[in-house]
């Protein structure tokens, strides 16, 4: 299909963002882990909040960064207030 753009949304902030502009992330709390895409801005702010962090292959994506992280509360807040605490 020429000429069409796949749009998606940032799982964090809502913006809608090229799909292959976005980013791959995969957050760890003990066995389970979390995909998310994130826009470029989104992706950059997780990274200063957490200090360490690994490159994987993805899912949907050649990489992906891993955030390993200590509490449900360490997930980012979702766009429109969803929590993504599924436990």
């Amino acid at each position: 299909m020429q000429g069409h753009a796949t749009l998606i949304l940032c799982d964090s902030c809502g913006k809608a963002i090229p799909d292959q502009s976005s980013k791959e992330v995969l957050y760890q709390l003990g066995k389970v882990r979390y995909r998310l895409e994130l826009c470029g801005t989104c992706l950059d702010a997780e990274m200063k909040r957490h200090n360490g962090h690994r490159g994987v292959p993805g899912f949907h994506k050649r990489a992906a960064i891993i955030f390993s992280l200590a509490s449900a509360d360490d997930l980012p807040k979702r766009a429109g207030g969803i929590n993504l605490d599924l436990s």
